[in-house]
């Protein structure tokens, strides 16, 4: 959970590799991230509600959001519900007159306490004029939420399937990650990463991070016999 307040950002995210729009590759997701950009300078009561499978870039843009609003000195709050460590009470200290990102909602689908502590923390970020951005990988009706107030509420708002990267797009994704951390990798190496592996962007950028630090302790270039050697190994 993050606060503008304090000036602190207890967040998931490594040294230098912090999440931004800069480095979101937008592909088909012009008007979802527009809506996350502008909405944390709106004055009234916002919700945008954003759904993808795993790896499609939901906690990113959450993050990125995040950030933007606290950039701001907007208070600010961050959370994913598929953190064992936050837990309801949380929810009842939460700044809600600012910008508060949901993330993996749908973690707590079907508990009872919990999807009540949620509709709770909605209705006071409405009636406090605040800004909840919420994702999920299903749409509200399809998360599983067994309060049907919830459902509808979560489903007041704008509402966005994040597009899925073309191969183009998750090349070019993987150049941006490359080129972030600094990792002189050619053209054809990504190419032959992007046709091999899955179309999770997770599994992508792990296994470009894992790439990284196996040619640094083996004292390698990134070739495609070497990348052909680390695959070999992780099947």
């Amino acid at each position: 959970m993050i606060s503008s307040q304090n000036n602190q950002m207890a967040l998931p995210i490594s040294g230098d590799d912090k999440k931004s729009f800069d480095n979101f590759l937008i592909g088909n997701n012009q008007e979802l991230v527009a809506a996350l950009h502008d909405f944390p300078l709106a004055k009234e009561h916002r919700v945008v509600f954003f759904y993808g499978p795993s790896g499609s870039g939901k906690t990113h843009l959450s993050l990125s959001a995040a950030r933007a609003s606290q950039a701001s000195d907007r208070s600010t709050h961050f959370l994913s519900l598929s953190d064992p460590n936050i837990v309801p009470e949380l929810l009842e200290v939460i700044d809600v007159a600012g910008l508060v990102c949901v993330d993996d909602a749908d973690a707590w689908a079907g508990n009872t306490k919990r999807e009540r502590a949620l509709f709770t923390l909605f209705e006071q970020i409405k009636h406090a004029g605040g800004i909840l951005f919420i994702s999920a990988k299903q749409g509200p009706e399809a998360c599983g939420f067994t309060i049907h107030d919830l459902v509808s509420r979560l489903g007041s708002g704008l509402i966005y399937p994040i597009a899925e990267l073309g191969d183009e797009d998750r090349l070019n994704a993987l150049k941006m990650r490359a080129k972030h951390r600094g990792l002189s990798v050619n053209d054809d190496v990504l190419n032959y990463l992007v046709t091999r592996l899955s179309r999770n962007s997770h599994e992508l950028f792990d296994f470009l991070d894992h790439m990284d630090r196996a040619s640094l302790i083996e004292k390698r270039k990134i070739t495609i016999p070497f990348l052909q050697t680390l695959l070999q190994k992780r099947s």
